[in-house]
């Protein structure tokens, strides 16, 4: 997780870059032109990144000339229990595995990378990154549920990843209040006066969905996978997506006027100071940061001393986002 985290820092230095624009005196480059060439220099290999995941990772279409971001994304290698590809593996996913999936995950890291590489560069088109945003909306995004959810087209028997089948495709939403739901939010690609955001941040702070007193949870209380199984991503508190929440909150809509600027600003505030609270409650009593925190009673569980993505809760402090 540690790349996301990279990422956002990375994004902030080009905007920085791009505001200021390189100025050019009597030939002379400035410290602001010489970090614009080197983001030049990087556009080759995002690009390539970037065109590697729309390729590898792209969703069947009917007629296998959709373009991918029409198409869908679908990480490859997901089993029944686990989707080691993702990182947050062993999530509820459809109950069959098959080539029919579309991931909103996956489809919010490629939007993101998208609206990366165009800031990086003059020549990435527009376009493309209107598209993701645009299908990002068809296709993953569940009126009935007001939240984003994975998608199955047809239903599909295989677990080979060869072919399915399914004649005629539909589309059914697989629908699961969890971290992954957040992701287009996380990652900055939820307007500020969307009611999308709307629906989320209230997700977010509704008691027994995903609200806690001492973090948010990684699954929902009502689901019925919550606690299920080895249960790493089934409802434990991880301080990594909390930090990207709070975050996205601060970078994306807490300084944007607008109807829920009130509600983001409510929530950053008690959650950075639930998480604090917790992390050094649970240090001052057993010395250490551990690599989750449990959902019920909000102990440290699992890998300890672990000062991986827990020690982010020291960023969060000073408020470094």
């Amino acid at each position: 997780m540690a790349e996301q985290v990279l990422a956002r820092g990375m994004t902030r230095l080009m905007d920085d870059v791009l505001q200021a624009g390189g100025a050019v005196e009597e030939g002379v480059c400035n410290e602001q032109c010489l970090l614009q060439s080197k983001l030049d220099s990087l556009v080759p290999y995002t690009s390539r990144l970037l065109g590697f995941f729309q390729k590898s990772q792209a969703g069947d279409s009917v007629d296998g000339l959709m373009s991918p971001s029409k198409a869908g994304y679908r990480w490859r290698g997901h089993t029944e229990s686990h989707t080691l590809t993702l990182g947050l593996d062993n999530y509820p996913w459809a109950l069959v595995p098959s080539t029919g999936e579309l991931h909103i995950g996956l489809y919010s890291w490629v939007a993101y990378m998208t609206c990366l590489n165009a800031k990086l560069s003059s020549t990435a088109g527009d376009a493309e990154l209107e598209s993701h945003l645009e299908m990002l909306e068809k296709i993953h995004w569940n009126t009935q549920e007001n939240m984003y959810c994975d998608v199955m087209m047809g239903i599909c028997k295989d677990y080979d990843e060869l072919k399915d089948e399914n004649e005629g495709l539909e589309h059914v939403f697989v629908c699961h209040c969890r971290y992954i739901s957040l992701f287009p939010m996380l990652l900055g690609l939820v307007l500020p006066d969307s009611k999308k955001l709307g629906h989320i941040l209230s997700m977010i702070e509704v008691p027994e969905e995903l609200w806690a007193e001492f973090g948010i949870w990684s699954l929902s209380k009502r689901d019925e996978f919550y606690g299920q199984g080895k249960n790493y991503w089934w409802g434990s508190i991880l301080i990594n997506i909390n930090y990207l929440i709070l975050s996205s909150l601060h970078c994306n809509y807490m300084g944007v006027e607008g109807l829920y600027q009130e509600q983001a600003w409510s929530i950053y505030t008690r959650l950075c100071n639930n998480l604090i609270a917790n992390v050094f409650e649970q240090y001052q009593s057993s010395r250490f940061f551990w690599e989750q925190y449990n959902s019920e009673g909000s102990a440290g569980q699992h890998t300890y001393p672990f000062t991986g993505w827990t020690t982010l809760i020291v960023l969060l402090m000073a408020e470094k986002h």
